[in-house]
């Protein structure tokens, strides 16, 4: 049930960034967290197999990954400065009033640098942030897909020195609300803190072996501790991001323990499941267009509660079907070029 679970993620995502959809927390933070730990589940069983099937694996492993990332992405880019250019910028949507400059637009198409639009580490021509507004944790997760080879190469040392590097720049930015170190840039959105959940679903995809089954039960604990201990005795809820932060942490593992073990049994199910989790990633970078449309076509805003938020979860959900169907020729070249079949159809 992997992919119902990554629907769901995504959903919330895309509810956390509509003005007064009720929420007390921002699920969308601890929805980024849970996918962040999937993404390393899933990306260590992949390259594993890359490094079993392939005569070139680093090469093979990140063609793989533009092929299945970088269609839809760039389409959205460049429908989302389009739509800006013809009808005008928004008034009401977020970072949907930006001029699609041929410098930006070749900037956002390249992603990397999406990740770069907060203090102190800003690609000034980036901002005032991403067009496609949740790319900078896309980018964030693509610096994880260009470090793994070389998380693989680790001796079991490197591996613990990393993971302590990782997890004390991410732990110790949630004790700062501002400054250039803080809770929100170096504790939720760059890779040098955020690769932490990345190496925490990697332990987990290899928690049968004793070190790495460890590690995994090491980090739950200590984020356990911190969201019901340390966090209020030391008042770090205060600090951008902490409290979905740590509740991303601490809820990763059983929610993704028992979507993998829920595994669906009927044939229907078995296609939702796979349906669904194949659009969680369109829904992710489409639902500001979406968003951005309900304004322009339907003026409706984020103060339009009732009608806003159903008509832009149709829209979205639209937007998403036809980027699956356009990916569906993608994903069918991309398969046969590697020359082997994903793991399952959700982690395609």
């Amino acid at each position: 049930m992997l992919g119902i679970l990554r629907f769901v993620l995504a959903l919330l995502v895309l509810l956390s960034h509509t003005n007064g959809a009720g929420f007390k927390l921002n699920l969308g933070v601890t929805s980024v967290i849970i996918f962040y730990f999937i993404s390393g589940y899933l990306m260590q069983q992949s390259y594993q197999r890359f490094l079993a099937y392939s005569k070139n694996p680093i090469r093979d492993f990140y063609l793989d990954r533009l092929l299945k990332l970088f269609p839809q992405y760039g389409l959205i880019v460049l429908t989302s400065f389009a739509a800006i250019a013809y009808l005008g910028p928004a008034q009401h949507v977020l970072f949907m009033n930006q001029d699609p400059s041929i410098e930006k637009i070749l900037l956002n198409l390249t992603l990397l640098p999406a990740n770069y639009v907060f203090a102190p580490l800003t690609i000034e021509e980036m901002l005032p942030h991403p067009i496609v507004p949740p790319a900078w944790s896309l980018a964030a997760e693509f610096h994880f897909y260009l470090l793994l080879p070389l998380v693989f190469l680790l001796s079991r040392r490197g591996f613990l020195t990393l993971f302590a590097v990782t997890a004390g720049i991410q732990i110790g930015a949630m004790c700062f609300d501002d400054g250039p170190f803080n809770s929100d840039n170096f504790g939720y959105r760059f890779i040098f803190g955020v690769l932490i959940f990345f190496l925490f679903g990697y332990a987990y995809a290899k928690r049968e072996e004793p070190l790495f089954g460890q590690l995994a039960r090491l980090i739950w604990l200590v984020y356990t501790v911190l969201l019901l201990i340390i966090a209020p005795t030391f008042r770090l809820f205060g600090n951008p991001h902490v409290t979905e932060l740590l509740l991303g942490a601490v809820l990763a593992w059983p929610l993704v323990g028992a979507a993998l073990a829920g595994a669906p049994s009927g044939p229907w199910l078995k296609r939702a499941d796979n349906l669904l989790g194949r659009l969680a990633y369109p829904i992710f970078i489409s639902h500001f267009l979406a968003f951005y449309l309900c304004e322009k076509l339907f003026s409706l805003t984020s103060t339009s509660q009732t009608l806003y938020i159903p008509v832009a979860i149709v829209l979205c959900l639209s937007l998403s079907w036809g980027l699956l169907r356009m990916q569906e020729g993608v994903d069918a070249y991309r398969l046969r070029r590697r020359g082997f079949h994903s793991l399952s159809a959700q982690s395609a």
